[in-house]
């Protein structure tokens, strides 16, 4: 019998970030997963300006950007989302930058078990 999985599960998943395309989630599990939050956080003294989110639909090649080259400044946190984003099975979460350990990301996600 295969395990059942919780009707409604709460995760927080933190990412230092690295130079090119991070895979920050991406549901393989029978869920529907609604993202709650996300902070991205500069962590240097210096401003970054190369910050792009991108979500991929399961079975397609295209990557769907909902942010293009934003801005970071020092110490500070940007919020690329202005309100949820719901991801379907193989659906995947990515956030692009050129630098490797200047930013880091939060994200907070609901798993929905489809029962």
């Amino acid at each position: 019998m295969a395990e059942q999985l919780p009707l409604n599960r709460f995760r927080l998943i933190p990412v230092s970030l690295i130079s090119g395309s991070n895979l920050i989630y991406r549901e393989d599990l029978d869920v529907s997963t609604i993202i709650l939050s996300c902070q991205i956080t500069n962590v240097t003294t210096s401003s970054i300006e190369s910050v792009s989110v991108e979500v991929q639909k399961s079975g397609s090649i295209t990557l769907f950007t909902v942010l293009n080259n934003g801005f970071v400044p020092p110490y500070e946190s940007l919020n690329p989302l202005s309100g949820k984003l719901v991801l379907e099975r193989n659906d995947a979460f990515y956030i692009s930058t050129n630098q490797t350990g200047r930013l880091t990301a939060v994200l907070s996600v609901l798993e929905n078990a489809n029962s």
